[in-house]
């Protein structure tokens, strides 16, 4: 016989706040390897595109703290000449401000959402050569068609990058918690971001809706040390910030018998490297161009 989920076996712990997405974002930043994936990523791009001999106008959406971009310009040589960076949370808008500054080159903050409604203002450069998406695109709420509406605001010859996930364990327990949630408290158009998203659903759209559009990708292996959280030391402190901001939710406040599977899904998703328990998953870099 069937049985159905009741409203008490459901899980009713609430999303990240934006404080909670920022705070957590910024351990991440801080620990994984996936900005030098990203760097081996974009240095091809750069490369292939002579984003370094010729001068560049950008628009990163979704800009975060702005520290790829500051690893783009400093680090692979990107030689930028003017930078739009789009990004509607004020939590991570003082320290984007900071990291552009540092870049000393023209640069404008935009903090409007990147919707079909979005334009530029007119003064401003309306065309160009490089669109980044950052791991950005999981906060949309249509993300494919905000991928094509970045195309209107290509340079001829101009290029979209975006790193996103590609299938995998993040997606999965994202995608398990939001099964197990009450829908009214907890689900991804609750979510800052939609973690269930990844390289083969945009891709997939794209190639059905958008024949004009090419698109080729690049992929590699990243990982995050959760040692701590697998042996579960008892000097480490219970909350967990990197897995906290794969759920998009606090690990500590879930039931007993999810933060169970989940646990069990993130070791199963471990290579032991060194002693030391390494999570891994994949980063996609898709180009499209028109």
């Amino acid at each position: 016989m069937m049985t159905h989920a009741t409203p008490q076996q459901f899980e009713t712990t609430p999303p990240l706040t934006d404080e909670g997405y920022a705070r957590t974002f910024a351990v991440m930043a801080d620990v994984t390897s996936e900005y030098d994936v990203m760097s081996g990523i974009a240095d091809r791009f750069i490369s292939d595109n002579k984003f370094r001999e010729k001068p560049v106008k950008m628009l990163t959406v979704g800009a975060g703290r702005g520290k790829f971009e500051v690893q783009l310009v400093k680090e692979l040589g990107l030689n930028l000449e003017y930078v739009c960076a789009i990004e509607p949370n004020m939590e991570q808008v003082k320290h984007l401000e900071v990291s552009l500054k540092s870049l000393e080159v023209e640069y404008d903050i935009n903090t409007s959402f990147f919707d079909p409604q979005f334009r530029i203002e007119e003064e401003k450069p309306q065309k160009f050569d490089f669109i980044l998406f950052c791991h950005s695109l999981y906060g949309f709420d249509d993300p494919h068609g905000s991928v094509l509406h970045a195309t209107n605001f290509l340079a001829p010859g101009g290029k979209v990058l975006i790193f996103i996930q590609g299938g995998g364990a993040t997606a999965a327990i994202f995608s398990y918690l939001v099964e197990k949630s009450d829908p009214a408290i907890f689900s991804p158009k609750k979510c800052i971001g939609d973690h269930s998203l990844t390289a083969d659903k945009i891709i997939s759209q794209l190639r059905k809706n958008a024949n004009h559009v090419s698109i080729t990708t690049m992929a590699e292996q990243s990982s995050e040390d959760v040692d701590d959280f697998v042996r579960r030391k008892p000097d480490v402190p219970t909350r967990n910030y990197k897995v906290d901001f794969w759920l998009q939710a606090e690990y500590g406040k879930l039931s007993e018998e999810t933060k169970r599977v989940i646990y069990e899904m993130i070791v199963d998703n471990c290579d032991v490297v060194e002693g030391r328990y390494k999570w891994k998953h994949w980063c996609f870099g898709m180009v499209l161009s028109v």
